[in-house]
């Protein structure tokens, strides 16, 4: 949108590919369409000679005040929580801090629990908890899906999508266990409290995935704005924060 408006722009991309979330999603299994995403605004890109990207080049805030820009956006991203903080907590789920968890930024880069039963808490309701499941299940673990919802990725409701992924955790042997929250995990069990006040259920894991919130990527943002006077200094007119 910068290079159509005339801008000189520099992209410099933290990683050695851009893409970004879309890179890491669409690897996920049901998702490579996606990258459709990425290919279009790349091959946008490559047309406008007012746009250079620079590769595993990622900036601190000395780096930037260096460079002579006028204005910066800053699209740092955002990381996926592991304490259990989302819709249903406001504070850290008890036992998170010291049991097996995994993030799903974990899974999407190929960190796995080695063996045994994994936990999967969706509090997020959407796609992603269900896409998990699916290579978890894949990698040869022991997939249990607690969604806080009546039932799998309740929101993909409005999608059309909902009934086709609870048909296929079925098919990949995943076992879904609706309308119950995740409370406490302690010496590899987990309880699980039943959203209509039945009694709490009790299951033993090795791993947890929480899908709950995610944290955005702010430090870099925090230390340009910290010093105004050395914006100034540097020309910069704006710092701008986009995305996640």
């Amino acid at each position: 949108a910068l290079g159509l408006r005339g801008y000189e722009v520099a992209l410099a991309e933290g990683s050695t590919e851009l893409g970004g979330r879309v890179n890491k999603e669409s690897r996920l299994p049901g998702l490579s369409a996606w990258g459709r995403v990425r290919d279009y605004r790349l091959g946008q890109i490559g047309k406008m000679t007012n746009v250079e990207t620079y590769l595993d080049s990622r900036m601190e805030a000395a780096t930037i005040l260096e460079q002579g820009f006028e204005r910066v956006v800053l699209a740092t991203g955002s990381h996926w929580r592991k304490d259990g903080v989302g819709r249903s907590h406001a504070r850290a789920i008890p036992g998170l801090d010291s049991a097996n968890v995994f993030s799903p930024d974990d899974v999407m880069e190929g960190r796995l629990p080695p063996a045994g039963t994994v936990l999967v808490y969706d509090d997020d309701l959407f796609y992603l908890a269900g896409v998990l499941c699916e290579r978890l299940a894949k990698a040869g673990l022991n997939v249990v899906y607690v969604t806080t919802a009546d039932t799998a990725s309740s929101w993909t409701g409005n999608t059309l999508e909902l009934i086709f992924i609870n048909k296929r955790l079925r098919e990949l042997g995943v076992r879904v266990i609706p309308a119950h929250d995740l409370v406490e995990v302690k010496e590899g069990v987990a309880q699980l409290d039943h959203a209509y006040g039945e009694k709490p259920h009790y299951i033993a894991v090795d791993a947890v995935v929480p899908v709950t919130a995610r944290l955005p990527e702010e430090a870099l943002y925090h230390a340009l704005m910290a010093n105004p006077d050395a914006l100034k200094d540097a020309g910069i007119k704006s710092v701008t924060r986009i995305g996640d």
